[in-house]
């Protein structure tokens, strides 16, 4: 089972998880970090999210894969 079911998009500069939105927001709108002041396009703040994510899920995701393939031919000896 994967442990993280939350990831929080951080800060590509401090690594900070909260920023000032918009009203309104589309992805064609600047964010800017709360601590930081980093301003980045709600865009480029998703995909530096989603990468952000991929780092922590890959791993634990070939772990279970690694168990499930195991666990396959544990019995074919």
């Amino acid at each position: 089972m994967i442990k993280n079911e939350r990831i929080d998009i951080q800060c590509p500069q401090c690594g900070h998880n909260e920023f000032k939105l918009p009203e309104n927001l589309k992805d064609s709108d600047f964010v800017k970090c709360n601590n930081c002041h980093f301003e980045i396009m709600l865009a480029d703040l998703k995909e530096a999210g989603f990468e952000q994510a991929k780092e922590v899920v890959m791993p634990e995701m070939k772990i279970e894969a690694e168990k499930v393939f195991k666990n396959l031919f544990k019995g074919l000896k």
